[in-house]
């Protein structure tokens, strides 16, 4: 659930049409394995720097050693979020954000790139780039170095993103199969490097190992990038691909507006809702009687996931717009009541196993639904593409909200969860507006789909 760091979806490029393709017919000598592995230990050095700076920017502070800021007002804010005894869930979120300001910043650069540019190459520079900055966090600003960290990831995002069709063509395999391998890699690589972050942090005391086993699992990463080196069709010139992306997004959030606002909330709450529950773990949860220890609250990000396994599992059967709008309330309820009646560690993993369904399940539909409706408009590639951007925007909006509100002493750890519980009754009054059709519509070419409630 975590999306572009946390947690987004996927920056997939537009390219040009796989028509423009010598080939016709599978190419033994293209292996999926390369970009399999490399995404894999891409999401996990990723993930794992973010939750190794949780833990030494946060846990590791101590206030009778703490040097004094060098700004007034930094040190007037830090002192009211200790106050509010909330410095590490706002980290959490702030680190979050920061992470998802990076992917927007390079978002109008790496998407045109990816087409620009030969997929492997871009995938190359950027999981160097991140293993440069995971080594840099100890030389200069960590916040500063993870705007940094997020631009690179981004760039991994687009040439993942551009190159799955065209291992998809190169190996003779479907398009669903190479994108549902690669995307399970980067899922399984974002939660194995969430629940690598904290056993390092706390098991490994020096920082600069810390750092350096991170950075080499992204050496690593690079050097199987450069194996990553499908058939590419011809490039699209930098300048006309921003064009296309720019006037397609503007295109597309006139058109379907809802469809993108709502997923993009419910991403947004998605992500900042999983690291919320990690803290609070920290915090007050436990189990046989203790508090749990930091690497047992990472493990509490897997269970969204299952949730939103199953949640994308059955969604086929809840795709009317009644059952989007039930299903974001009844999120709204479980997370608005999620400090008040959970105190253990168990009790927290079905709570998010629930929440993760309620996640996946609607937003997959209208996720399909404007999937489905870019392909009808012609532009399958540019609507993933826009989606992308428009989850990456509303993580942002939301993480950065709740990490300032928090920095800020406007709002406890505990009024987080009503905040997003707040999120997700917009959420549902925003699908309210969503042109949505059920399993079995004809639907009738050039019609507007009929609203059924």
């Amino acid at each position: 659930m975590d999306s572009c760091g946390s947690g987004a979806t996927p920056c997939i490029p537009m390219s040009a049409p796989l028509s423009s393709l010598t080939p016709t017919v599978a190419n033994y000598r293209t292996r999926l394995w390369p970009a399999v592995l490399a995404t894999l230990l891409t999401s996990a050095g990723f993930a794992g720097l973010k939750f190794v700076l949780i833990g030494e920017i946060a846990l590791d502070f101590d206030p009778q050693t703490h040097q004094p800021l060098p700004f007034a007002w930094m040190e007037a804010v830090l002192q009211r979020c200790l106050a509010k005894n909330a410095l590490t869930e706002a980290v959490a979120q702030g680190l979050a954000a920061v992470l998802t300001f990076g992917v927007l910043l390079g978002f109008l650069l790496n998407s045109p790139l990816a087409g620009a540019w030969r997929c492997g190459r871009l995938f190359v520079l950027a999981c160097a780039g991140m293993a440069v900055g995971t080594l840099a966090t100890q030389v200069t600003n960590k916040w500063l170095v993870m705007v940094f960290v997020g631009i690179c990831y981004g760039a991994a995002c687009a040439a993942r993103g551009k190159a799955i069709p065209l291992l998809a063509r190169a190996t003779g395999r479907g398009n669903t199969f190479v994108s549902g391998l690669i995307n399970a890699a980067m899922v399984i690589g974002l939660l194995g490097g969430t629940v690598l972050g904290m056993v390092l942090h706390g098991s490994v005391t020096m920082p600069w190992w810390r750092h350096g086993l991170l950075a080499a699992f992204l050496v690593v990463a690079t050097i199987l990038a450069t194996r990553v080196r499908p058939p590419e069709p011809r490039p699209m010139p930098f300048k006309q691909g921003l064009r296309e992306l720019l006037a397609g997004t503007w295109r597309m959030t006139r058109a379907h507006w809802p469809l993108l606002v709502g997923g993009g909330l419910a991403w947004g709450i998605a992500s900042a809702a999983s690291l919320a529950v990690f803290v609070d773990g920290l915090d007050r949860l436990t189990i046989n009687g203790k508090l749990i220890p930091p690497a047992l609250a990472s493990t509490l990000v897997v269970f969204p996931a299952v949730g939103a396994i199953i949640g994308n599992l059955t969604s086929h059967w809840f795709s009317r717009r009644r059952h989007v709008i039930a299903a974001y309330l009844l999120m709204a309820v479980v997370i608005g009541i999620y400090p008040h009646v959970v105190d253990g560690y168990w009790g927290a993993a079905l709570a998010m196993i629930v929440v993760g369904a309620l996640f996946a399940c609607p937003t997959n539909v209208l996720d399909a639904k404007l999937m489905a409706c870019a392909a009808k408009e012609g532009l399958a590639g540019r609507g993933s593409t826009v989606m992308s951007l428009v989850h990456n925007v509303f993580i942002l909006v939301v993480g950065s909200t709740l990490a300032l509100a928090l920095f800020l002493g406007w709002m406890t750890a505990f009024q987080q969860f009503s905040c997003l519980a707040a999120i997700a009754v917009l959420t549902a009054l925003v699908s309210v507006f969503a042109r949505l059709s059920w399993p079995g519509h004809p639907e009738v070419s050039g019609a507007r789909p009929v609203l059924q409630s």
